[in-house]
Order: C-alpha cells, then sequence, then structure tokens
C-alpha cells in the first residue's frame, strides 16, 4: 500500500483532531456526572432562552424535558459519551492507519454537521461557533480526496 506523503500527513492531523474530539467528549461526559444532578436542564433552559423560544411549548418543552431525564440518569449520559468517543477513536485509528473506510466515515461526520452549523451561524453568529464551523470545514478540506490520492485499505 502505498500512500503519498501529504496525504498521510492530513489524515494523521484529521485523527489527532479526533482523538482530542473523543477526549474532550469523555472529559464533559465525567464531568457532568460530577456536577449538580440538574446541570443540563439549566443549560437547556439557558439554550431555550438564547435562542428566544417559548420553553412551555412544543419542541422547547420536549427538549428540556428530555434533559431533565437525562439529568436524572447519567448512565445513559456517559453510554451516549463513550459512544461518541469510540466512533471517534475508531475513525482516528482508521486515518491513521490509511484506511478509505476511515476517511468517508469522516467526511460524513463532519459533513452532517455544517448545515445545522451554517443555520446557528447565521441565526447568531459567534466565534465559537464560527470556529466549530471552522474546524469541521477544514476536516472536510484535509479529507476530501483528490485525483492524485488513492488511498487502498
Amino acid at each position: 500500500m502505498s500512500v503519498p506523503l501529504g496525504a498521510r500527513k492530513r489524515l494523521r492531523i484529521v485523527a489527532v483532531i479526533d482523538i482530542i474530539k473523543g477526549l474532550t467528549i469523555l472529559a464533559v461526559g465525567l464531568g457532568i456526572m460530577q456536577a449538580d444532578s440538574h446541570v443540563l436542564e439549566h443549560g437547556g433552559q439557558f439554550l431555550v432562552r438564547l435562542l428566544d423560544l417559548d420553553p412551555k411549548f412544543g419542541a422547547p418543552r420536549k427538549f428540556i424535558e428530555f434533559l431533565r431525564a437525562v439529568d436524572m440518569e447519567h448512565g445513559l449520559l456517559l453510554v451516549f459519551a463513550a459512544g461518541y468517543a469510540l466512533l471517534r477513536f475508531v475513525e482516528a485509528y482508521g486515518l491513521w492507519f490509511t484506511r478509505s473506510w476511515a476517511r468517508w466515515l469522516g467526511l460524513i461526520s463532519s459533513g452532517i454537521y455544517v448545515p445545522f452549523e451554517l443555520y446557528y451561524f447565521i441565526k447568531s453568529p459567534a466565534w465559537t461557533t464560527l470556529g466549530v464551523l471552522s474546524i469541521n470545514l477544514i476536516v472536510i478540506w484535509l479529507l476530501w480526496p483528490t485525483k492524485k490520492t488513492k488511498i487502498i485499505s
């Protein structure tokens, strides 16, 4: 298997980003488990107010009720955090060892978020939203196959 050095570097950069994402979500999940039992519900209420939605009706009410339920079941939150982290670590492994399936997994998993990030950035521009959007666009750019790059798994 022959992979050009430039392509390998690009894949390894994304692998490191994925490891950082996985470790971050694990740290956040473990931190929430140690925090006040209503930290997610309070965060959800803040987000609903920030988006200027009425928390008493429709989807915002159901969102807050969901967060309240998750607050009571920290084990469920840890399962989701561990699952997301595992996905990131598997992708990082595949990218590090130049597997084509990992490239496509990375393109799909990063590309899914871009429309939502664009929407939220247009609706309420913020540096954090721009930063997250930029990271995902950079990851997509790094993973995008070129005519010169051929990865064989």
